[in-house]
């Protein structure tokens, strides 16, 4: 009974922690993020953008699995992280953009800060850039890159939201500020060959999904205006850091229930969940597997092949004994 408790309190906590998903949307060459069905652990996510950074972080090579930097010598110059509560997929094109299961065993400001605190230790004396906060708080807003005569493309007209309504005021303000901080870094000075980090919150699809439903007209199309608004600022980082720097946004339908990550960890204790193992391990467990196998096989037919040999004067026997045979007699 008590292991069917664990059962079900590990199936709960690992649906509600998996309602966040970690989507790649701008990647430079020089690292690679493959897909795989392990999830990332928000313990490992702060891990994860210090080794793009070219940070060496505790864990060493057992950082995310999924992550490969293939010149350390040639590494992103930016980081940027979109926060977008309201929903697991904001319109993304999952056919496009690569995916990933986020594990909430720590929260997302606790990742910031992490990464935050290494940055300035490593960084103390030189001029990189961080950026984080809300792009609906107006204070916020006034000491960013914001490009001040930025005027709201006249093609974005919403069928179905009306945007002069009192109840979406939230929502396109902060379309109108992601074009504006597009416009404003394309214009900046930001890249200076030292690594920046820009973490951005986004409430405009919470506050959009809350006063519609998930699949109705009015979000699928605030989805599409918000789609496009991130495809304009995705963009400009790309001119501005000549596509070295990695864009990734993570989602959650704002309804999930944090657990800290020794909650999580004991829960898994008790089902003694193995550890995920290395992707090299079916390569070296079929390179042990069959050199065993030929190594026995081999040892079976020379034991055979010497057992079954005539020892005539002309065999290997006769002559590894003839001498021995000699100087007894």
């Amino acid at each position: 009974m008590s292991c069917l408790m664990t059962i079900i309190a590990l199936a709960t906590t690992l649906a509600s922690v998996h309602s966040h998903q970690l989507y790649v949307l701008n990647c430079p060459e020089n690292v690679k993020i493959g897909q795989s069905s392990m999830p990332l652990r928000a313990t490992e996510l702060a891990d994860v953008v210090s080794s793009t950074l070219g940070f060496t972080v505790s864990n060493g090579v057992k950082t995310w699995s999924n992550l490969m930097v293939a010149d350390p010598f040639s590494l992103p110059e930016a980081v940027i992280v979109l926060e977008i509560p309201g929903s697991n997929n904001p319109g993304f094109d999952l056919n496009k953009v690569d995916h990933h299961d986020l594990i909430m065993d720590e929260t997302l400001d606790e990742v910031y800060a992490t990464v935050e605190h290494r940055m300035k230790e490593r960084l103390d004396n030189k001029e990189y850039s961080i950026m984080h906060g809300s792009l609906t708080n107006d204070e916020f807003l006034k000491n960013q890159v914001f490009h001040p005569n930025f005027q709201l493309n006249p093609s974005i007209k919403p069928q179905h939201i009306d945007s002069y309504n009192e109840k979406y005021k939230v929502f396109f303000n902060e379309i109108y500020n992601l074009h504006q901080l597009g416009q404003g870094v394309k214009e900046s000075m930001l890249k200076n060959n030292v690594p920046d980090l820009h973490w951005f919150q986004l409430q405009g699809v919470k506050a959009l999904t809350s006063i519609n439903e998930p699949n109705s007209e009015e979000t699928i199309e605030g989805e599409k205006l918000l789609n496009e608004a991130i495809s304009s600022l995705v963009q400009s980082y790309n001119e501005i850091y000549n596509n070295e720097v990695l864009i990734i946004a993570i989602a959650n339908n704002g309804k999930e229930l944090h657990r800290n990550k020794r909650e999580l960890s004991s829960l898994e204790m008790d089902l003694n969940v193995a550890e995920p193992v290395s992707n090299d391990f079916p390569v070296i467990f079929n390179l042990i597997l069959w050199f065993v196998v030929i190594f026995i096989f081999s040892l079976l037919a020379i034991s055979l092949s010497i057992a079954q040999m005539d020892p005539g004067r002309d065999s290997i026997i006769y002559r590894m004994t003839s001498n021995r045979m000699k100087k007894e007699n």
